[in-house]
């Protein structure tokens, strides 16, 4: 079972200085004792607005509605990380013999805030908001991790400071899953795989779709529970951690009944990802795995999906 973590009090609606040494400790340890044991975690109480999650779904499906070729005009540059990634483009199990049925739209934001080039008007707005509050909660998780790992409060935040300015790759991303009228033999939603990065947020709507590995490799429904988060790590944050903390596989499956087949799913994620140029090495000192790059690993991934 997938455990629930009040974020209230060190939430976006509180300031990060009110908050004791005990009170964030307690946060840490529920936090980093549910990626040891599960690696998921829903968050309630995490202080981004309801409105503006509402936005976000209500603009990303305007977006998707449009025709192929208009969505077209925004299609993602090969080796870059923005822009729109078309139905069956990407494939993200690369053992599985058929691409992913959904479609995606993925976007940065760099410069001090500044919005990407060819980006599409129904969705630039409310992603840029979305991208910004994101960022926000994830400089708090940051804050817990590190303390989780016994390392100084911002000891990971010295890695992500170029989120919002240069220098880094962490991305929002809004996932489409059409209606399907047909499935080809071994085709998934989204196929096995873990993330990349150092966590990641996810947003659902109200369909359900996606799975998580359990310890006997068996996958379990993580259902959507209204006003949370679901919340993972990535493989940078394993790494970090020496794996004290599990980076755990997950998929979206399509439906058996033909009726739940026939629904739209949507969902956001937020994958927050280190500096291109931070080195990951094991916060225990150890050297269970040699130093890399950030960028070399994730690039090498990424682009491996399509």
């Amino acid at each position: 079972m997938i455990p629930v973590v009040n974020l209230a009090p060190y939430s976006l609606l509180g300031t990060e200085k009110e908050v004791d040494t005990s009170t964030l400790r307690k946060l840490a340890e529920e936090i980093c004792h549910a990626f040891q044991d599960v690696g998921f975690v829903y968050l309630k109480n995490h202080g981004i607005p309801e409105q503006l999650i509402s936005d976000v779904f209500t603009s990303s499906k305007t977006f998707f509605d449009q025709s192929e070729e208009i969505k077209q005009k925004y299609a993602i540059p090969r080796g870059e990380f923005h822009g729109y990634i078309s139905f069956e483009e990407e494939k993200v199990n690369h053992d599985r013999p058929v691409s992913d049925a959904r479609e995606g739209y993925t976007m940065l934001v760099s410069k001090d805030g500044t919005m990407p080039k060819n980006m599409p008007p129904e969705i630039s707005s409310t992603f840029k908001e979305m991208y910004i509050t994101c960022t926000k909660l994830a400089w708090r998780i940051l804050d817990l991790l590190s303390t989780g790992l016994n390392k100084d409060r911002e000891y990971l935040r010295q890695f992500h400071r170029g989120i919002c300015v240069e220098g880094n790759n962490t991305m929002l991303r809004s996932n489409y899953y059409p209606p399907l009228k047909e499935i080809k033999k071994d085709q998934a939603r989204c196929g096995e795989h873990s993330d990349y990065g150092t966590v990641t947020f996810l947003f659902q709507d109200d369909v359900s779709g996606l799975e998580a590995k359990g310890p006997s490799d068996e996958y379990h429904p993580v259902p959507p529970v209204e006003g949370t988060i679901v919340m993972n790590i990535g493989d940078m944050m394993q790494r970090w951690s020496a794996d004290t903390l599990k980076a755990t596989k997950h998929r979206v499956v399509v439906p058996q009944e033909v009726k739940d087949r026939e629904k739209t799913r949507q969902s956001i994620s937020f994958f927050v990802v280190p500096d291109d140029d931070a080195i990951i090495t094991c916060t225990d000192g150890s050297d269970k795995y040699p130093p890399i790059r950030c960028l070399d690993y994730v690039k090498t991934n990424f682009d491996a999906n399509f």
